[in-house]
């Protein structure tokens, strides 16, 4: 690992200057967020799960679509997959999807993180396969490594719980995390998301955490009924989703930022492009 990399980032050297200084500009993800509502039309996606899942053991859910159309957005638009900390500028090494899993639909049932790392050539099926059975578990387990530190961390005095923290982010400033504490850390990672459809309600936008260094947020909503505009011109009523994107300015720029967007929900809509692994791949490194 060559000088000012990370574990979990290769530092960003041959940026631009104008690129490089923003992270001195806007110091914190809390004054460098973008805020980007999306409607997502789900009619042919709907119709594509039904089918899918004929005679399937393991369902394929809508939410199982977003994450597997992120990991492929991830993997053909690599600078989406980048941190900033110690006002620098980052690769991330790794295609890291992390999720709130509620243990049962309950107003007193306890919830959790989980954070999925995700091969950049991966289908439909394989998300599949490695979220099930991580959900499942999650949901067995009475308690997880985030809510035991939680645990333990809020029952010091408060001044160690405060040097503590500080003590991470100094290290994290640095790069001096170790590798085992990022991989266990779900705000360690490239997209946060949170489906709000599971319990009934829309979309927000979400805030930005200065823990951690996620630089992509999304929320996604229930499914509902709208007048929509078809390809025709005419006015009909379909199946959408609304999402909202929080994102961190800093990594890249905002023309980079709406063809992402524009590809995730592509993917959504046409969830079949999502059976086949990608025929080819960008280098995330070509430009360090």
């Amino acid at each position: 690992m060559a000088i000012g990399d990370r574990s979990d980032g290769v530092l960003l050297r041959k940026l631009p200057g104008f690129r490089k200084i923003f992270p001195f500009i806007m110091r914190t993800r809390t004054e460098s967020v973008i805020y980007y509502p999306q409607r997502v039309k789900i009619g042919h996606a709907l119709a594509w799960l039904d089918r899918a899942n004929a005679g399937r053991e393991k369902k394929i859910t809508l939410f199982h679509v977003v994450l597997a159309a992120a990991v492929r957005t991830l993997a053909l638009r690599p600078d989406a997959n980048r941190f900033v900390v110690g006002r620098r500028i980052y690769q991330r090494r790794s295609i890291d999807l992390s999720f709130v899993v509620k243990r049962e639909l309950s107003e007193k049932a306890s919830e959790t993180n989980v954070k999925i790392s995700f091969e950049p050539h991966s289908t439909i099926a394989d998300v599949v396969d490695r979220v099930a059975p991580a959900v499942q578990a999650t949901k067995r387990s009475s308690t997880s490594s985030d809510e035991k530190m939680s645990d333990f961390v809020t029952k010091l005095p408060r001044f160690a719980t405060r040097f503590i923290f500080w003590a991470v982010r100094t290290l994290d400033y640095f790069g001096g995390l170790p590798a085992s504490f990022i991989k266990g850390d779900a705000l360690y990672t490239s997209v946060y998301l949170a489906n709000l459809g599971s319990i009934g309600l829309d979309s927000v936008f979400h805030h930005m955490f200065e823990w951690g260094n996620a630089a992509f947020f999304v929320v996604v909503g229930k499914r509902k009924k709208e007048p929509v505009v078809n390809d025709r011109g005419e006015l009909e009523v379909q199946e959408v989703v609304d999402m909202k994107f929080s994102l961190d300015e800093r990594i890249t720029d905002g023309v980079y930022y709406a063809t992402t967007i524009a590809l995730l929900t592509d993917l959504v809509e046409n969830p079949e492009k999502l059976e086949a692994p990608p025929d080819d791949l960008p280098d995330p490194f070509g430009l360090v």
